[in-house]
């Protein structure tokens, strides 16, 4: 695959545009969420707490590093992290509207010292090499026109000793053209196969020291989206008027079928050698 232009960079920001403010139907993670088991009663929300934990734990990040957030969404996660954990967070999306709405949720939660954003395409970071302590990658790597590109642009801003985290969409059985043609009008491009991915980590120059299929403890979030919507649909017509509405749900319900039925979901971090 050649390398992603920046019309189809900037093809994926304007369907997160198109997304904008629906967004709060994930409570402003665009992400899954982890559940331990059939069994758990978790609600939607803390589930997808839950797994930007899990995710960042990976990082073993320390008070005062540099974060690098790729595709930070509407900044809930780099938010979290930063009360959490105390590191300076600089996120990037393609979508000027996260941007503006990442500034705005930061402005309100008070970590505006800690948390900045700026539109950018992760294909061509707008960073000198070796900038960051450590660099997040929650669910953003599914958007990538060419993933080895990405991976490479983490590698080169990642400081020697540097610690990623990622999560990405992987094909546990094979996806059929219309399939693809689906799941990647909501920016999903050419799932890998788990040892895939691992691969072009490793191509990319970085070292995978952990790598956790959670498949089975996410795919829960396909079921309670859909769940949501149905038991908020009158009040979220109102908010958002009823023919957008409808459109959201008939182009979400096929991707999150492609996705629960054929997809996995996988943690991959490590380091950068040095």
């Amino acid at each position: 695959m050649s390398s992603p232009t920046r019309q189809e960079a900037d093809e994926v920001g304007e369907i997160y545009d198109e997304m904008s403010d629906l967004v709060d139907v994930y409570y402003g993670n665009i992400h899954l969420g982890y559940w331990a088991d059939d069994d758990d009663p978790t609600p939607l929300r803390d589930a997808l707490e839950r797994m930007t934990d899990l995710v960042v734990d990976a990082l073993e990040l320390a008070p005062g590093q540099h974060l690098l957030d790729v595709g930070c969404g509407v900044g809930e996660p780099a938010i979290r992290i930063a009360a959490r954990s105390g590191v300076r967070i600089t996120g990037i999306s393609n979508s000027a509207w996260h941007v503006e709405e990442t500034a705005r949720r930061v402005t309100a939660a008070g970590v505006g010292g800690l948390v900045t954003a700026r539109q950018a395409d992760a294909g061509a970071l707008p960073f000198p090499n070796a900038t960051f302590d450590a660099v997040l990658a929650l669910d953003s790597l599914p958007n990538a026109v060419d993933k080895g590109q990405w991976l490479r642009e983490v590698g080169r801003v990642l400081r020697p000793g540097g610690r990623f985290a990622l999560t990405d969409y992987t094909a546990e059985v094979p996806l059929t053209p219309a399939d693809r043609e689906v799941i990647a009008t909501h920016g999903i491009f050419d799932p890998p196969t788990a040892p895939a991915l691992c691969d072009l980590v490793s191509d990319a120059g970085l070292v995978v020291e952990q790598r956790r299929d959670w498949g089975a403890r996410a795919r829960r979030t396909y079921d309670e989206v859909l769940s949501l919507l149905h038991h908020r649909r009158e009040a979220m017509a109102d908010a958002y008027g009823s023919e957008r509405m409808r459109a959201f749900e008939d182009s979400l319900a096929p991707v999150l079928e492609v996705c629960r039925a054929k997809l996995g979901y996988l943690l991959v971090a490590g380091h950068r050698p040095g």
